[in-house]
């Protein structure tokens, strides 16, 4: 990689985390503040908002990192982001008014939780926060990571700053929480409005729009089954069990998500290069770069996943309040799942390079008819755990055809022969300590350190001078 893709990985890992680590380091400060059942409130909230910012944007979004590379000029990339943008408000608004006048059928989403102010926050949280998402992939495409990282820093301390004040000086609770997002990303919304205007020509062509939505709508059940994936399973917990079972199931989630931070820096800056490599005139050269970068991907999302599962059960004993004590054993089994599915994306950017983003609908709809079927047999015998068993399961199924499906289209080859092997070590490594639960926190500290010390000893002298010398050997330009 070349001094610049460093410094934006390096950019967007900040970008990325730092959001990420300040709310997970306050996160001892509101589960102080909040018992689970409120956690589990606030948490069934954001999947609840989650899923209506896919339906305020209908995914249009997600064209961008694709075709905005279709047009040559910068007059028509402006035209083009401004279509987006003003489809954004006309979509959105028609749809928050559509949610107030169905909010009692709205509201059956969590049988447990009242609609105001809950839903109310949520919803208008929401509809605010869409006009933050042009400006952030502008700085993607156009590899401003720096700008980037600024826009992150202010999102992350208007969020902070308020809700610190409502949930810990206000004491208002799950309401505190919400009130202060909602708060949060109303104070950041004129400065994305002012960076949408310097990046946009107001300018509508409906042919920009179609194209839009026909790159993008087959990702709209992609991501509506997404969601149904990661996070139909709270809907689940909260209708068998309570929102108490949420806050704990909800804890061991948010611990596993960290796993994202990285790998989510890593595919800001992974998939602008994909598209750009993949679509040079040698394909021959750039299908070896990418083979480098795929592989060197597999290879450090596995490392963050293991990990965190691997003192998981430390990590919650030093910070948490006992009262989410039983959210650890839980914590492995979603990070294997994360590994799984964050596994299987890389395969998304080998079908949508041949535009064929249908194959990954069929893929992820398929998954989610598994999860919802998992869910339904697992999760009134087993809890919380028939949550993370259906989330495996379902992953695994949407892993396997999405790999036959990239196997047909702009496919990368991988190295399982050295892949599989870090996996099942890692694995069973994890697999081990649960099973042996070392009573006494410090003793297990010295002894996973020790166990640790020598994986990466095994790791690097196996793999030294197949997986490190790919990594630096990639050249981009």
């Amino acid at each position: 990689m070349t001094n610049k893709n460093y410094k934006n990985f390096s950019l967007y890992t900040i970008g990325n985390l730092l959001p990420k680590v300040f709310s997970f380091i306050l996160l001892p400060i509101y589960t102080t503040y909040l018992n689970p059942s409120n956690y589990g409130i606030v948490n069934s909230m954001d999947v609840f908002s989650g899923f209506l910012v896919v339906f305020f944007t209908l995914s249009i979004e997600r064209s961008i990192y694709r075709l905005y590379y279709d047009y040559n000029n910068e007059e028509d990339k402006r035209t083009y982001l401004g279509t987006i943008v003003i489809s954004f408000f006309v979509i959105s608004t028609i749809i928050l008014l559509v949610l107030f006048v169905f909010q009692n059928s709205l509201s059956l989403i969590f049988k447990s939780i009242p609609f105001y102010p809950y839903y109310l926050f949520a919803i208008i949280t929401s509809y605010f926060s869409i006009y933050s998402i042009i400006p952030r992939i502008y700085y993607q495409i156009k590899e401003k990571a720096d700008y980037f990282l600024f826009v992150s820093i202010i999102q992350m301390l208007a969020n902070v700053v308020f809700i610190l004040w409502f949930v810990v000086y206000k004491n208002e609770g799950a309401i505190g929480m919400l009130k202060g997002a909602l708060y949060g990303t109303i104070f950041t919304l004129p400065l994305f409005i002012y960076i949408t205007t310097r990046i946009i020509n107001f300018k509508f062509k409906f042919s920009i729009l179609r194209d839009s939505l026909v790159f993008s709508i087959p990702m709209f059940p992609v991501i509506i089954s997404s969601w149904i994936l990661n996070f139909s399973d709270r809907i689940f917990i909260e209708h068998y069990f309570s929102t108490w079972e949420v806050g704990i199931y909800s804890l061991g989630f948010k611990l596993a998500s960290l796993v994202l931070i990285v790998v989510s820096a890593l595919d800001n800056t992974f998939n602008p290069i994909f598209y750009r490599v993949a679509n040079e005139e040698n394909q021959l050269e750039s299908i070896l770069k990418l083979k480098k970068l795929v592989n060197s991907y597999f290879y450090i999302t596995i490392a963050i996943c293991f990990l965190l599962a691997f003192f998981s059960k430390e990590i919650i004993e030093i910070l948490f309040n006992e009262r989410y004590l039983k959210a650890y054993s839980i914590v492995p089994l979603l990070c294997l799942s994360y590994l799984i599915s964050l596994s299987g994306g890389i395969f998304n950017m080998m079908i949508y390079q041949d535009k064929k983003t249908k194959l990954v609908m069929i893929a992820t709809i398929f998954g989610a008819i598994i999860s919802i079927l998992m869910n339904f047999i697992l999760i009134p015998k087993i809890g919380i755990y028939g949550a993370a068993l259906s989330a495996i399961i379902s992953y695994i199924i949407t892993f396997l055809i999405k790999y036959i499906y990239a196997k047909k289209c702009y496919y990368i080859p991988i190295d399982w022969k050295y892949v599989l092997p870090s996996f099942v070590i890692a694995t069973a490594l994890v697999s081990v300590f649960i099973f042996l639960d070392i009573k006494s926190l410090y003793l297990g500290i010295l002894i996973k350190l020790f166990v640790l010390s020598l994986f990466i000893l095994y790791f690097y002298i196996k793999y030294n001078k197949i997986v490190f010398k790919e990594i630096r050997d990639v050249q981009l330009k």
